[in-house]
C-alpha cells in the first residue's frame, strides 16, 4: 500500500527546470515558449524551440527530461505504446545518470534533486504501466527521498511549490480516499490540505514552468475532492483558452462547466472533444451529454442512452475511470426515479468499483 501511494504521487509530477537554468534568461524564454507549443499539441514548433536549448546544454539532465516530456505528450497515453515507453524509459535513465553527477556538487543540490525526483518518479510509473510492481515500488521509494528533500527548497526555487503543495494535499487526501493505506502513512512526512492548496495557488502565481501543471491539478482537486466545480472553472478556463488544441484541457473544462450546471456553455466544448475518435474523448463526451440530458433537459430516456453507451467503452485508468462511475450513478438515479430501487442499489455498487470523486462516493454510499 505504501508503494501504491508513492506511485500515485508520481502521476502528479510535471517537468520543470532548475535554479541554474532559470538564471539563463534566453533559455528560459525558449523553454517557456516551447512548453506552450507542447501543451497546445504543436509538436514541431515545440521541437524547434527545444532543440536550441538542447544544443546549449547537451550534457545537462534537462535535455533528456525535455525529450521524455515530448514523447509523453506526443504519444498520449504513452503506456499504450510499449515500444515508445521503452525508449522513454532509457531517456529517463540518462537524465538520472546526469543528475547523479550534479549531486556531487553541493551548490547544485536543489537542481540535481529535482531531476532525480523526476527521473525516478517517471521510471516508477513506466514499470507500473507494465505491471512490474516490484521495480516500480523500488523506483518510487528512491524518488520519495528526493521529493522530501525538495520541501526545503521552496524558497530557493519556486518550482518546488508545486511538488510540495501536491504532497501536502495528497498526504491527507489519499488515505481519506483509500482508507486501507492509513496504517502505513506514519512512515511519511506530515501533510495539510489547506497548506497544500495554498502552495499550489502560489505556484500558479510564482512558478514559471509548473504554473500550468498547478492550474491543471487545482482544477482537478476542486472537482474531485473539494466538490467545488465553480472554483474549478476558474482554473480550467485559463487552460482551455490558452491551449485550444489540448483536448485533455478541453475535456477537463467541459467537466467543470457541466458539474457547475453551465450546460449551454459546456456544450461548446463537448462538441469539440466528441469529434475525436479516441475512447477517452468518446466516453467523456457521452457522460457529459448524459448529465446534461438528465439534469438539464430532464430527459431520462436520452440520458440513459448516453450513460449506457458510455459504459460500453473501456475506461482509461488516468482519464475516464471516474466518468465511468458517473455513468453508473446516473443510471442509478434514473432507476430510482422509475421506482426500481433494487436496480439502483446494484448500479451504485458498480459505481463504487470505479469512483474516487468525493461527491460520487457520497451519493453511492448514501443510497438506501
Amino acid at each position: 500500500m505504501k508503494k501504491r501511494f508513492l506511485l500515485f504521487l508520481f502521476f502528479l509530477q510535471p517537468i520543470f527546470l532548475s535554479a541554474q537554468l532559470l538564471s539563463d534568461n534566453d533559455s528560459k524564454i525558449l523553454i517557456s515558449k516551447g512548453l506552450d507549443k507542447l501543451y497546445n499539441f504543436e509538436f514541431k514548433e515545440a521541437d524547434l524551440l527545444f532543440q536550441k536549448v538542447k544544443a546549449k546544454y547537451p550534457n545537462h539532465p534537462v535535455t533528456p527530461l525535455i525529450t521524455a516530456m515530448q514523447l509523453q505528450w506526443q504519444h498520449l497515453p504513452i503506456e499504450k505504446n510499449l515500444k515508445v515507453l521503452a525508449q522513454y524509459n532509457k531517456i529517463l535513465e540518462k537524465c538520472q545518470e546526469l543528475a547523479e553527477k550534479m549531486l556531487k556538487d553541493n551548490s547544485k543540490k536543489p537542481e540535481a534533486t529535482f531531476f532525480l525526483l523526476a527521473a525516478h518518479g517517471y521510471i516508477a510509473l513506466s514499470y507500473n504501466y507494465t505491471k512490474d510492481y516490484m521495480k516500480a515500488g523500488n523506483e518510487a521509494r528512491k524518488a520519495y527521498n528526493y521529493l522530501s528533500d525538495g520541501f526545503a527548497f521552496t524558497d530557493k526555487n519556486s518550482e518546488f511549490l508545486f511538488t510540495t503543495g501536491l504532497y501536502k494535499f495528497y498526504r491527507i487526501q489519499y488515505p481519506e480516499t483509500h482508507p486501507i493505506v492509513k496504517p502505513v502513512m506514519m512512515f511519511f512526512d506530515d501533510g495539510n490540505k489547506k497548506i497544500g492548496l495554498n502552495l499550489l495557488e502560489q505556484a500558479t502565481q510564482k512558478a514559471t514552468f509548473t504554473r500550468i501543471e498547478a492550474l491543471f491539478y487545482l482544477g482537478g482537486v476542486y472537482l474531485k475532492y473539494e466538490s467545488n466545480p465553480l472554483k474549478a472553472v476558474q482554473y480550467t478556463s485559463i487552460l482551455s483558452q490558452k491551449y485550444p488544441n489540448n483536448l485533455i484541457y478541453q475535456m477537463r473544462h467541459a467537466e467543470a462547466l457541466v458539474l457547475s450546471g453551465k450546460y449551454e456553455e459546456a456544450n461548446n466544448y463537448i462538441q469539440i472533444i466528441q469529434k475525436n475518435t479516441d475512447k477517452i474523448y468518446q466516453l467523456s463526451s457521452m457522460v457529459f451529454n448524459g448529465i446534461i440530458a438528465e439534469k438539464g433537459k430532464k430527459n431520462d430516456k436520452l440520458a440513459s442512452d448516453f450513460y449506457t453507451n458510455a459504459l460500453k467503452q473501456i475506461p482509461d485508468e488516468r482519464y475516464t475511470k471516474d466518468y465511468y462511475a458517473m455513468a453508473y450513478a446516473g443510471l442509478a438515479r434514473i432507476a430510482h426515479r422509475a421506482g426500481n430501487k433494487k436496480r439502483a442499489e446494484a448500479l451504485y455498487e458498480k459505481c463504487l468499483d470505479f469512483a474516487e470523486y468525493t461527491a460520487t462516493l457520497k451519493e453511492a454510499k448514501g443510497y438506501k
